[in-house]
């Protein structure tokens, strides 16, 4: 089934809810419908629907529009699972799921046939429901319910499945839960999905595209790692948040950021030497009290290299696990000579890291101040037989200054310069 919008526009009560919209579902393809409250997901849905039918002439069904199909004919191309489900009747679940083959049914006084008990046992089992088949539908947890509705959607044999925000009600196991099932229905039977989600990461793990509404409009449409961007993200829900991509499943994911501002400030110039997680507190803190601040030289992979993006913190960076190359030095050294001053965290040092210590005896031969956090305790994390310790040692002979904590460097460094 291929489904084709074009154009799309509807209105309520002289309000447009949705403009021009257009877009391509092709067969067996998993598309997350994403937007604010209010964005228009939902209505989009009904007119897809035929719910609200003056919309359906800018849709297409396999080439054909959407006004001319019968109801049987819709019934059989589009499943739909609702946000929740109730009835005030004491239907079973297995009366639920046999609900599904009135589109099949020819008369109304035609008796259930082999087919739908084969089809509605097929449903229950798939959809995991099956041991609670004799169950009233009205006792069931919101998880059970939403499986069972989706098993009378699996017994239409529809071509799509119309999902609003199926994870609601869900804790998070349940929300994993159910995605997995759309998505083994959705690549196991070739089922197109189009479903509107809530949860940008859920969506980004799931489907194959999104599509973005924004106030009633077409905002973005593409693959996961194409639409979910922080610009997209900021613009369209107005929250600043991190992009990552999760190293071992390669789905992005986002996060809010802690800080919004930008560490471009007006205060003084600092250079961080850190690593391994030492730098975040150091760099939130300079960021807070209006330092401009740069970091290097740090993997990519490495927290504080998260943390420094997070606060859009210019960053002299490395590929993961490799040592410090030349030309990354190269550039660690720039950024000491345009800093006021310098300053080493408590980091562990290793084989791969250790030319950031030689690049805080670079700063002192310069004339720059060098700040070494000692924490209470031993200034490095020492992986390479005492070497980073003593030469720790050698940068505080030749004029580093030992300070105990974050609070310590700010009054130090606010001794050199006034921190704006």
């Amino acid at each position: 089934m291929k489904l084709e919008v074009s154009n799309l526009s509807y209105s309520f009560y002289g309000r447009k809810v949705l403009r021009e919209i257009s877009f391509e579902i092709g067969e067996g393809e998993f598309l997350g419908l994403m937007g604010p409250n209010g964005s228009g997901k939902t209505t989009l849905l009904r007119c897809l629907t035929r719910y609200l039918p003056e919309a359906t002439r800018a849709i297409l069904v396999d080439m054909k529009p959407l006004h001319t199909l019968s109801d049987r004919e819709v019934a059989s191309t589009f499943a739909v699972v609702p946000q929740s489900s109730s009835t005030d009747f004491p239907f079973t679940v297995k009366d639920v799921v046999l609900m599904g083959r009135i589109p099949h049914i020819r008369s109304r006084i035609a008796s259930t046939s082999r087919k739908d008990i084969e089809v509605v046992s097929a449903a229950m089992e798939v959809t995991g429901c099956a041991s609670f088949a004799d169950r009233p539908f009205s006792e069931l947890s919101g998880g059970e319910r939403q499986r069972v509705v989706i098993a009378r959607a699996l017994a239409q044999a529809p071509k799509a499945l119309l999902l609003d925000e199926p994870t609601v009600y869900l804790d998070i196991s349940g929300q994993l839960e159910m995605m997995d099932l759309v998505r083994r229905l959705n690549q196991e039977q070739s089922l197109t999905v189009l479903a509107v989600l809530h949860d940008i990461n859920l969506a980004a793990r799931y489907c194959d595209r999104i599509a973005l509404l924004s106030q009633g409009s077409l905002e973005a449409i593409g693959p996961p790692e194409e639409v979910i961007n922080s610009d997209t993200i900021l613009n369209v829900y107005g929250v600043d948040v991190a992009v990552r991509k999760d190293p071992f499943t390669h789905d992005v994911f986002v996060m809010p950021r802690t800080v919004r501002s930008r560490a471009s400030r007006d205060g003084m110039r600092v250079h961080v030497l850190c690593g391994g997680g030492s730098g975040g507190p150091v760099m939130r803190q300079l960021v807070d009290s209006g330092c401009s601040l740069s970091t290097g030289v740090l993997n990519v992979l490495d927290s504080d290299y998260e943390c420094a993006s997070d606060l859009q913190i210019p960053i002299v960076a490395e590929v993961p696990f490799a040592q410090i190359s030349d030309e990354a030095n190269d550039e660690n050294l720039k950024r000491i000579d345009e800093a006021s001053a310098v300053v080493v965290s408590r980091f562990p040092v290793g084989p791969g890291n250790f030319k950031n210590l030689e690049a805080a005896m670079y700063a002192l031969d310069k004339g720059k101040r060098v700040m070494v956090m000692s924490g209470g305790g031993p200034p490095s994390i020492d992986f390479i037989g005492g070497k980073a310790d003593a030469y720790i040692k050698r940068l505080v002979e030749a004029g580093a200054t030992l300070v105990e904590d974050v609070e310590d460097l700010i009054r130090q460094l606010a001794g050199t310069e006034a921190v704006a």
